[in-house]
């Protein structure tokens, strides 16, 4: 969950890296936090003013998927 705040409490800029970095060395936790994000601001947070972070967050799910597919 610390990564999850992390993600939550820094620039989308900042999560995107954090999470690439991530994507690289393991992604099945890259895409366990990005979910997990994504659903504590669907469920807590404000939806409306996060687009840009869910839209990245989101990105980085679809590639882990990919990798994991693989």
């Amino acid at each position: 969950m610390d990564n999850v705040k992390a993600l939550l409490n820094t620039s989308v800029t900042d999560a995107k890296s954090t999470l690439e970095c991530q994507l690289r060395n393991n992604p099945q936790s890259a895409l366990a936090d990005a979910q997990l994000a994504i659903d504590f601001i669907n469920q807590y947070g404000n939806a409306e003013g996060q687009k840009s972070r869910l839209a990245m967050l989101t990105t980085i799910v679809n590639k882990a998927r990919k990798r994991l597919i693989k």
